[in-house]
């Protein structure tokens, strides 16, 4: 046995550097094959030259071919030898094999076909017989590795599967019967699992094109990935009561199964039921996670989660687009994309456990409302990303990091409201900030891009602008303070109508890696106005440069417009917008260009709005 292990081992090994060398193929009757070593004399059966093996028969099979002279031991069946090769009668392998490799006999097979493994045969791929057209896959009594599971009885034809050699773990399904005696044999449509079997193993029945109904007993204990993938004629799934353990993709692609019954005790896997039909849907008590992609792409109407339920991991519910609502429970965390693409979801509610959202959770929905739980703390990025009827935000007061930019592509949302007590983060002329232990701005973290103020001012103290928080905001006038040091990426990427920057940091604040900060647009038609001092410094900087216009400001000028207070040259609509904005403490007299005491009362107030509102008016 010691001795098999090592020749199968060094045989994979040189399967591995077969490609790499590119060694001959040769052609011996209706078989070619390839050389996988030269020098031990070892041969596999490899795919015909093109098109694909058409009656192969036992006869067709050898353990010992010649080529050039010299004889070669045929040890395996290569990678996709016989796809869609048709069969006639009992293909009966030749001993001497020890291996069959993925996908050999995937779509093999034809009416009155069957295959036989030899006593040799030590490695068969989980995916050797996948999409199978045979009506008996058996062994012979004696093989170490294998046996058989008579269905004979249960078909009313002569049927076998193959087992592992305890005969509880069902390997390969064949998908047709074999042919009666009178010749009208058909496909297999309705299986019962024997009681025998507690284990289906990978791929056991994929693809198998005819199969309607499967009845399992209460003895399965395990199912493996890929087991019933695309069996399109499935149309549910009735699982038995007990612990299940589902491997992943078990049902994927069975874009016909539209109810599922889950029992209590199952232990779920990744895309077990992606992209199938399903409508009604029970997630049973004792569920901790929803795996990834576990129910993406169906047809969810109703959606019942258990109060075990702690985390939807990625994608979990992604694209089921009549979904209307569904109540979170207990769970603590959703990952990235898990409700994706549920364009009719209008509204969840959740226990307060609600702790962590990862990235575009609700991208893509039919949400108005956030509905943020106190509770949370932790958002991603772009957890609303491109939600077009989210209208209103408020970031709960428990809330202690949002990464970036939560609210990209969401164009009615005017601002960003936060909870009181909230002590991260504040809002900031219906931008959200985050904030010091002082409550001091230091990084600027989303401008909404429904928000009704065109010009953006940052306040003096933000040292960083987030990944993409200006991204597709339409902006006409940008002003960054003395103490921006930093740009991440997209910070400002495909913002429109922008026809002045001004950022008053003496050095080039630096850009972060992946992504543009600005669009090309700004680049080409706004004028970035910088200290007097620092021009060449920006126009040598990385990104910077990328300006086509750069001015200096003499930063100690006054303006030469009276009431011009963003120093543009002209006294209008834009500079009433920055004196009510130092009125109500939103930025400070130091992000202005001009004095904004207009009747040297020595206090910017009121009285000063209406007497700016006169000097445009009288202009």
């Amino acid at each position: 046995m010691k001795k098999s292990f090592l020749l199968l081992t060094t045989l994979f090994l040189s399967l591995a550097a077969t490609a790499q060398e590119d060694l001959p193929s040769f052609t011996v009757g209706k078989i070619r094959y390839q050389i996988v070593d030269e020098a031990q004399h070892w041969a596999q059966v490899t795919s015909p030259a093109s098109g694909h093996y058409q009656g192969i028969t036992s006869s067709d099979m050898a353990s010992t071919v010649t080529y050039n002279g010299v004889d070669y031991t045929v040890y395996g069946i290569g990678p996709g030898a016989f796809v869609d090769a048709t069969v006639t009668g009992l293909l009966t392998l030749p001993d001497g094999l020890i291996y069959i490799d993925n996908g050999a006999f995937d779509g093999a097979g034809g009416d009155g076909s069957g295959i036989r493994i030899p006593n040799s045969m030590q490695f068969i791929s989980d995916i050797a017989f996948v999409n199978n057209r045979f009506g008996i896959i058996t062994c012979r009594d004696a093989n170490p590795y294998f046996s058989r599971i008579d269905f004979t009885e249960q078909m009313g034809s002569t049927m076998f599967a193959l087992a592992n050699k305890e005969g509880n773990k069902l390997l390969a399904f064949p998908g047709q019967k074999m042919l009666s005696s009178v010749g009208d044999g058909t496909y297999v449509t309705r299986v019962t699992i024997p009681e025998q079997i507690t284990e289906i193993g990978a791929y056991a029945f994929h693809g198998n094109s005819k199969l309607t109904n499967v009845t399992f007993h209460e003895g399965i204990v395990k199912i493996g990935d890929h087991a019933f993938a695309n069996c399109k004629k499935l149309t549910s799934v009735q699982l038995p009561s007990g612990s299940v353990e589902l491997a992943g993709y078990v049902w994927s692609g069975c874009d016909n199964v539209a109810s599922v019954s889950l029992p209590q005790g199952i232990k779920l896997g990744n895309h077990d039921f992606y992209c199938c039909s399903i409508e009604n849907l029970t997630v049973p008590e004792g569920v901790t996670v929803v795996p990834m992609m576990c129910f993406a792409g169906n047809e969810l109407k109703s959606l019942s989660l258990p109060s075990t339920l702690e985390c939807i991991d990625s994608c979990g519910f992604q694209n089921n687009p009549d979904l209307h609502s569904v109540d979170l429970k207990n769970v603590k965390r959703l990952e990235h994309f898990a409700f994706m693409g549920c364009t009719g979801l209008t509204s969840y509610t959740c226990n307060g456990q609600l702790e962590y959202l990862s990235t575009t959770v609700f991208c893509n929905t039919g949400l108005t409302d956030a509905m943020l739980p106190e509770g949370l703390k932790f958002m991603d990025g772009n957890v609303f990303f491109s939600t077009n009827s989210l209208q209103t935000i408020t970031i709960p007061s428990t809330v202690e990091t949002v990464a970036y930019n939560p609210i990209t592509k969401c164009p009615n949302v005017k601002r960003v409201q936060v909870a009181e007590g909230n002590t991260h983060y504040a809002e900031i002329d219906s931008c959200l900030y985050e904030i010091n232990a002082s409550g001091a701005p230091v990084r600027l973290v989303s401008v909404p891009q429904g928000r009704i103020n065109k010009v953006l001012t940052v306040p003096n103290g933000v040292t960083v602008v987030a990944r993409q928080a200006a991204r597709t905001v339409e902006l006409t006038e940008i002003y960054l303070p003395a103490s921006v040091q930093e740009l991440e990426p997209s910070a400002f990427s495909t913002i429109t109508a922008t026809t002045r920057v001004t950022c008053m940091a003496a050095e080039p604040p630096a850009l972060g890696e992946g992504g543009a900060f600005f669009s090309a647009e700004v680049f080409a038609n706004a004028t970035l106005y910088v200290p007097l001092a620092s021009v060449e410094k920006y126009k040598a900087a990385a990104g910077w440069q990328e300006f086509q216009h750069i001015e200096g400001i003499d930063t100690g000028e006054e303006p030469g417009v009276p009431g011009d207070l963003n120093g543009d040259g002209n006294v209008d609509i834009e500079d009433v917008n920055r004196l009510i904005n130092l009125i109500l403490d939103k930025i400070t007299p130091e992000q202005l260009q001009g004095d904004a005491d207009l009747d040297g009362s020595g206090t910017a107030d009121v009285a000063d709005v209406n007497n700016l509102i006169n000097l445009i008016l009288n202009q």
